[in-house]
């Protein structure tokens, strides 16, 4: 190849090294930018979240007040003309020092204040009226109230909190506490940090700038005023709106403004206690002087790299044989490593498999153990009540009571079969049973059959039964000792969890819902707990000691539903207790009884 064509060659890859350098350094600065916006983001929300809670605990400890005055017995003769108002306005100034509130005071029906811990002070609240504001209409219609208002007597801003005061139903008045919330707005304005809150109509009362205070993040509709002149909320201030631009929206309560040339972070959290939206906004020139920066040494290095790359290139010529000898060298070495990295890799792929091998194996024997107390337990009390009816037996035999020897018998007989239904269980579990086409159940029969042999546990615990089951005979699809077997399991279970219980009920409801039967099992135990709602159906899953459960029973009766082509569901009833739902298809009139 000529001069001139090893030239072009050249200047092609420089124009080629000059765009991916340029693409480089400006992902390298996006990268940077996104990872110090995160870095804002997360310690902003800790943040917001810190202030969240001093928020709530500041308004929090003067919650009471207002309740405890409703309650005062000289607060009520006050309000039935039974007492005069200056015992009342000294219990008030005690209190209101004690507790370091604002003020308290006492409204009658009529939003007259009658009694206040400011009555020696010249802007008392004594003989002024405020039953325009909200607080009080909230108390006159039965609950308590609250607002965040300039004072319409002091012209100082506070939080006010109400509480209805009532004899025998009757409203008398209320009683209020106002909260001074300066003292929380300087600590935030202390701590350097730009925090505000915003009441429902987007009204900044709280911030620690001053020149944000009763401004608003939009625009007031007509009604929104309205409602702020009639309860002279913010009394003659302006509320304008504040000055800025909404750059970019992050997500719901996040986005990135601008406000006099500068951008900031400006992150949202809702109060729901108090309808109110508390505010962060965060500075982001320490995340554009991050993105600078990486983009200027990105750029310096990335000449860098390209003049070295052109000295490199015009020495290579020179260097080719000297330079093949070394990459030949460093490629053995480099395979070399790559061997031993290999075998280590190998090595610790063998040492990982045989953990898990050993991790597998022990929850193996974990569940083996768990099943075997379980089955032990389940079966020992058959296995000895069938030794003590065979001793009974025994004896009738030799007092020639023959006629009493087949009760005996039988009982034995329904105690096998209840440890057949024990193991079969297993079975049911580790097999899926084939759906049985063409079979029918009757519902009324499967529900006598599941009571009677739960009736030794329903008397024992003295559990009341209501059914509500209709009389005509419902047709289930599926064979009979299935959804029997269901029945007894929701059964059990529903009075194993009322065995603690004061009242004991058990419903039992069954109506027809489209195309099939909808049945209601529940009992007024102790109910589900949320952290165990997930977990109910899945096998070897139980509430109880090691013993008294496999933890099969709900996930049997799952597949069985589900086999059947049902739906089980489970809820918390608000009265109480647990309530199971199943919904099992109706047969048709031709297909066979089981």
């Amino acid at each position: 190849m000529n001069r001139r064509g090893r030239r072009y060659i050249s200047v092609w890859w420089t124009v080629v090294g000059l765009i991916l350098a340029t693409l480089l350094v400006w992902q390298a600065a996006r990268w940077a930018y996104h990872s110090a916006l995160e870095e804002l983001l997360a310690t902003g929300g800790d943040r917001l979240t810190l202030y969240a809670g001093t928020l709530r605990g500041e308004l929090n400890q003067y919650a009471y007040l207002p309740y405890v005055l409703s309650r005062n017995a000289d607060v009520h003769e006050l309000l039935l003309g039974e007492m005069e108002a200056a015992g009342v306005n000294a219990y008030l100034e005690d209190l209101n020092a004690e507790a370091g509130s604002e003020a308290l005071y006492v409204m009658d029906s009529n939003g007259d204040t009658l009694a206040a811990s400011n009555w020696r002070e010249p802007l008392s609240f004594v003989g002024q009226n405020y039953g325009f504001r909200p607080y009080f209409t909230d108390a006159r219609q039965g609950g308590k109230g609250s607002l965040f208002a300039i004072g319409a007597t002091t012209g100082q801003p506070g939080y006010f909190m109400s509480h209805p005061v009532l004899a025998n139903g009757q409203f008398l008045g209320a009683a209020v506490v106002k909260v001074d919330l300066t003292p929380l707005q300087e600590r935030w304005r202390e701590g350097g940090e730009t925090v505000l809150v915003s009441d429902a109509n987007g009204v900044l009362f709280l911030s620690s700038r001053g020149d944000w205070r009763y401004r608003t993040l939009s625009a007031l509709n007509a009604e929104q005023q309205a409602l702020i002149r009639a309860g002279r909320q913010y009394r003659e201030q302006p509320l304008d709106i504040l000055p800025f631009e909404t750059e970019k929206i992050l997500a719901a309560d996040c986005r990135i403004i601008r406000f006099e040339g500068r951008l900031y972070l400006m992150l949202s959290r809702a109060l729901p206690d108090f309808g109110w939206k508390m505010h962060q906004v965060v500075p982001l020139a320490a995340v554009l002087e991050r993105e600078q920066s990486v983009l200027a040494i990105g750029t310096v290095l990335a000449l860098l790299a390209l003049a070295l790359a052109l000295y490199a290139r015009e020495r290579r010529q020179k260097q080719i044989s000297r330079r093949q000898a070394r990459e030949a060298q460093a490629i053995q070495a480099m395979n070399l490593r790559l061997q031993d990295e290999i075998e280590e890799h190998m090595r610790t792929e063998q040492a990982l498999r045989a953990a898990q091998d050993e991790l597998v194996q022990a929850g193996k024997l974990a569940a083996l153990g768990h099943m075997a107390a379980g089955i032990v337990h389940e079966l020992n009390q058959p296995i000895s009540a069938i030794r003590t009816q065979a001793a009974s037996g025994r004896l009738l035999l030799e007092r020639q009571q023959t006629d009493k020897v087949t009760d005996v018998l039988a009982a034995v007989t329904r105690m096998t079969e209840h440890m057949a239904v024990i193991t079969a269980q297993l079975k049911i579990f580790a097999h899926k049973t084939p759906k049985a086409g063409g079979q029918r159940t009757q519902l009324q029969e499967c529900f006598e059959g599941a009571l009677t042999m739960t009736a030794p546990l329903i008397n024992e615990l003295e559990i009341s039964v209501v059914k509500d089951v209709p009389q005509e005979p419902l047709w289930l699809k599926g064979e009979a000792g299935r959804i029997k077997q269901v029945l007894i399991n929701l059964i059990r279970n529903a009075a194993d969890a009322m065995r603690d219980s004061v009242r004991k009920q058990l419903e039992i409801t069954v109506s027809l819902v489209d195309s099939g039967a909808e049945i209601l099992i529940a009992d007024s135990g102790c109910g589900i707990a949320d952290g165990d709602m997930d977990e109910l159906f899945t096998p070897f899953f139980t509430t109880k000691e090691v013993g008294e459960g496999l933890g099969l029973g709900l996930s049997i009766s799952y597949r069985i539903v589900t086999d059947l082509g049902g739906t089980i569901r489970v809820r918390n009833r608000e009265e109480g207790g647990a309530e199971f739902t199943l919904r099992l298809p109706l047969a048709a009139e031709g297909e066979n009884e089981s």
